[in-house]
């Protein structure tokens, strides 16, 4: 392990200053802040939401949401159980351009909101992936680029966002959605009558199903 960290720390320092390219700064600072607490995904989630008509309904931005949200949950758990240090704390060499969050360094926070977002958009939209794939690996290569976090952060974080993504794709996402919007009443009344979460009706039963209980109670 302590061979693995210290591979961490040289890589840092090679693609934090040695790869270093002052006219990308500015750009890099900007990707990053965007990317903070998953703000450029819940610009999308808003989005979808906007179109829910075209592209089927909710469900595309309360998965998304949810996915965010889960991928959090891990994210803040793992920081919390793990406690690594931040490379601005520890190292002596840094290019430092941005604040340094109070958090613990693993994993980072861009790469788990960004791959969530990717995988989910990808399992919903398959042809995103040629956006989306591009914007997460940017986003969480601009942390380590602006000095808060180690290669090693960033690979954990793509490694957790793809599995919340997983776990999200398997959560009924529409059931849960749908029982805490209807208690919204402006949700309630111009966007739940317009969209078909789920069927608030359960089927009728077929004469066969109806046959089989009369004969169980017999």
């Amino acid at each position: 392990m302590e061979a693995i960290l210290s591979f961490d720390r040289q890589l840092f320092h090679w693609l934090n200053v040695q790869l270093n390219i002052p006219a990308l700064d500015w750009f890099m600072i900007l990707v990053s802040a965007i990317s903070d607490k998953g703000l450029f995904w819940f610009l999308i989630v808003i989005v979808l939401l906007l179109i829910r008509q075209r592209v089927g309904g909710l469900r595309p931005a309360a998965t998304l949401f949810a996915g965010i949200g889960i991928g959090g949950v891990i994210e803040y758990a793992m920081k919390f159980a793990i406690m690594r240090p931040r490379p601005p704390a520890v190292e002596e060499q840094v290019i430092h351009l941005t604040h340094m969050p109070i958090s613990s360094s693993f994993p980072s926070g861009h790469a788990v909101s960004s791959f969530v977002s990717m995988y989910v958009l990808y399992r919903l939209f398959p042809k995103s992936i040629r956006w989306t794939l591009p914007c997460a690996l940017i986003m969480a290569y601009s942390r380590i680029y602006v000095g808060v976090h180690y290669p090693l952060d960033v690979i954990g974080g793509a490694i957790i966002g793809i599995i919340a993504g997983k776990i999200t794709m398997r959560v009924p996402v529409m059931k849960i959605a749908y029982k805490i919007l209807s208690y919204v009443p402006i949700v309630r009344r111009y966007i739940l009558p317009n969209a078909e979460i789920i069927p608030q009706n359960s089927p009728a039963e077929t004469p066969f199903a109806a046959q089989k209980k009369q004969n169980e109670k017999v």
